[in-house]
């Protein structure tokens, strides 16, 4: 089965909370207004059955007419005794004189209570309402005040107490029966408004659902587009989207995708041609040289001695270099551990520019180190690797030096950290090149790299951030660049 798409999952979704909507709406509308008027009805049903019992009570109920009383032309008026026997009927033909209605609601006539009762009227032809309908029933007892003698008195008095003859006699009932066909007109009318709210509601909301889901899967369709472009190579493609805040960023991140994309293939292709050239050319010395050795061509044991050792040069070369990017991909990968010892920072500086110096004279290039005096500023840090990080980045100072220069190494304490910075007087590195210096394989200067191939910064950021440390770098173009990292520091408590 084919899955649905985002624009229609939307309008679907709008289009269901709609409906959803309403239809609580209507529900609890319709409910809420059946029982209002229903409660309603009801009070005021009760009130005109204690007029008519009043009237009644007082013996007025054939002097004066009931239908002052009554709300509606309609209502059902019966009077029984207290025995059921009907006494006076109006509005039906259904109930006739002296017949028995409401056998059920004697006990609680005759004990005072109000009886009501909601049913169905059954269609009759011969009623005055024309179809079945709910219908309430409201009954009230008629209380009249007993007339005693003296003696009545006395003997009631002694008998039952003197509440008794208090309590007025029930000699009949009182009942109205309504229908409740106004109450039903109303909610129908409410649910003929709500189908028409209903069909208004559902026309809005797909129009506006469809725009919504336009406006959303239009973007994600071009950025699908674009990204399927920058899948197939073609990191040229670009997203310009007018639409939310949040489609907008992504849009940027996919474009910024690609301008990352075209810098490392850019990258990636320049370290093929750089390592295929620099592994071509000890390959090429050691296919050429074994051969002539493996020939016998050579003259000399004198020769036979040199050619060995430029065979053994451009091995070492080749392994080395072999090295370096199994030992990123190792950094990297998180599986060289970093073994933590206290070491003085000052004294591997110092070891390493003595060991450098004779190399950067050959340039006319002065190291100059500047540390705190009397301070070792020992570090707790794996000092091998530190000790590696110091060498690439001397080394890489003293190659982008200018001849005669002077290179600064400083090193120093602040809170709990020992911090060193290592700063060069050569060409500098422009702001473009900046943020792509840490990345494998990446060379500013091709000319003063020539063996290089791009991993020494990679490998010094690496390890500096196995300690939980950072490097940074400031350059100004023609002033030099100043490359800073810190370790933390060694407390012997």
């Amino acid at each position: 089965m084919r899955s649905r798409g985002i624009a229609f999952k939307l309008w679907a979704s709008i289009i269901a909370m709609t409906l959803a909507l309403l239809i609580f709406i209507l529900i609890f509308q319709t409910q809420f207004l059946n029982e209002f008027y229903f409660e309603m009805e009801k009070e005021q049903l009760e009130k005109d059955c204690f007029r008519l019992a009043n009237y009644v009570a007082r013996g007025q109920h054939f002097t004066i007419p009931y239908y002052s009383v009554m709300r509606r032309v309609n209502d059902i008026i019966i009077i029984t005794d207290n025995d059921g026997k009907i006494i006076y009927v109006e509005g039906t033909n259904k109930y006739k004189q002296d017949s028995i209605f409401g056998k059920q609601y004697i006990d609680k006539i005759l004990n005072g209570e109000t009886v009501y009762e909601q049913s169905r009227m059954i269609r009759n032809p011969y009623s005055v309402w024309p179809k079945e309908m709910d219908t309430l029933l409201v009954g009230v007892p008629v209380k009249k005040n007993v007339t005693l003698t003296q003696e009545d008195r006395q003997r009631i008095y002694e008998s039952y107490g003197e509440e008794s003859y208090k309590k007025p006699e029930i000699t009949e009932a009182v009942y109205i029966l309504t229908t409740l066909e106004y109450m039903q007109t109303t909610i129908d009318a409410i649910k003929k408004q709500f189908l028409y709210i209903f069909i208004t509601a559902i026309i809005l909301a797909s129009a506006i659902s469809y725009f919504l889901s336009q406006s959303f899967s239009r973007p994600l369709k071009l950025i699908n587009n674009a990204a399927l472009e920058i899948s197939e190579g073609n990191y040229n493609a670009k997203i310009d989207l007018r639409s939310s805040r949040e489609i907008k960023e992504l849009g940027n991140t996919i474009n910024n995708l690609a301008k990352q994309l075209t810098r490392v293939e850019q990258i990636r292709r320049e370290f093929i041609a750089n390592v295929s050239h620099e592994i071509r050319t000890p390959l090429s010395y050691l296919q050429g040289y074994s051969e002539v050795l493996q020939d016998g061509l050579v003259e000399s044991e004198e020769e036979r001695k040199k050619y060995l050792g430029i065979i053994m040069d451009e091995t070492a070369r080749l392994k080395a270099m072999v090295d370096e990017i199994l030992q990123l991909s190792q950094i990297e990968a998180g599986y060289i551990q970093i073994q933590s010892v206290p070491f003085s920072m000052d004294a591997m500086i110092r070891s390493i520019v003595d060991k450098i110096s004779p190399y950067a004279s050959k340039r006319n290039i002065y190291i100059k180190f500047i540390n705190e005096p009397g301070d070792a500023l020992t570090c707790f840090a794996d000092e091998n690797r530190i000790k590696q990080v110091l060498i690439n980045l001397i080394n890489n100072a003293i190659k982008h030096s200018f001849d005669g220069g002077e290179l600064l190494i400083s090193a120093y304490r602040q809170g709990k950290n020992i911090y060193v910075c290592i700063r060069d007087s050569g060409e500098g590195i422009s702001e473009v090149d900046l943020p792509f210096i840490w990345d494998r394989f990446y060379i500013v200067d091709k000319k003063r790299s020539e063996n290089s191939t791009g991993l020494g910064l990679a490998i010094v950021k690496n390890i500096i951030n196995a300690h939980g440390c950072d490097i940074n770098v400031k350059s100004v173009i023609g002033e030099g660049a100043e490359f800073c990292f810190y370790l933390p520091g060694y407390e012997e408590n």
